[in-house]
């Protein structure tokens, strides 16, 4: 997968156990350990009761 494309994701629905499909992108690769920044963040919504979800990855 190159650095350009997002990858598809498949998680539960804490509220009502439907699977939520979402696309995070694709990490960087090796980098500096010492970065500060390297958490990152998205938000996406279930589409069965709208509950917020949360991601986080690296």
């Amino acid at each position: 997968m190159s650095r350009s494309e997002n990858a598809t994701m498949q998680i539960g629905c804490p509220e009502c156990d439907t699977t939520v499909i979402t696309a995070v992108p694709a990490g960087p690769g090796l980098v500096d350990d010492r970065t500060a920044d390297r958490l990152r963040g998205t938000e996406t919504a279930c589409r069965n009761c709208g509950h917020e979800l949360e991601l986080y990855f690296y």
